[in-house]
């Protein structure tokens, strides 16, 4: 899959979201970012668990997988990230995987504006929308369910996941639906 504008293992950085008012952007990462994302995953990671350095590394920024880190800034300081992964094949759910806004930057918009290009990623790569995993006891469901997210099962404590991971509580499941030029080729 070629990723074009949202290829994070060029080193180059495209902006994908530029809000002039709030001073939001929404950009491509770099392996740069790595601090960054290294340290809001061990602040959050209660929230959203832990992904191996070389991970980063070889799917994101080396290119190996189709792994993609939108960075959000504020005033040019990056103050959250997401990572999102297409999915395999059109007319299917990408996946979010993480996501993590400093503390300090919480309901401010910045999740979402991230939401927003993760709707251009939608429209460009023919995906319905994104799916994701949040803990039931984690406040960030608030956030799902006020973008519109829709809780569709709930994924019980002590299930093993793909990896071999047993969930440690109850995980909601959560869907949107974001690209409609999908509904319009019908």
């Amino acid at each position: 899959m070629v990723l074009g504008k949202f290829d994070c293992s060029t080193g180059l950085i495209n902006i994908l979201y530029n809000d002039n008012i709030k001073n939001i952007t929404v950009r491509t990462s770099t392996i740069k970012d790595m601090l960054l994302v290294d340290k809001l995953q061990k602040e959050n990671s209660f929230a959203v668990g832990f992904i191996q350095k070389t991970v980063w590394e070889q799917y994101v920024w080396g290119g190996k997988r189709n792994f993609v880190v939108l960075i959000c800034e504020a005033n040019a300081d990056a103050v959250g990230y997401v990572l999102i992964t297409p999915g395999k094949g059109g007319y299917k759910y990408a996946k979010i995987q993480q996501i993590a806004v400093r503390n300090d930057a919480r309901r401010l918009h910045y999740g979402t504006a991230l939401i927003d290009v993760c709707r251009q990623f939608c429209e460009q790569f023919g995906r319905i929308g994104f799916t994701l995993r949040c803990r039931v006891d984690l406040e960030s469901n608030n956030f799902w369910k006020s973008l519109g997210f829709e809780k569709y099962d709930v994924w019980e404590k002590g299930k093993i996941n793909h990896v071999g991971f047993k969930a440690s509580n109850n995980i909601n499941l959560w869907k949107i639906e974001l690209n409609n030029k999908i509904y319009t080729l019908f």
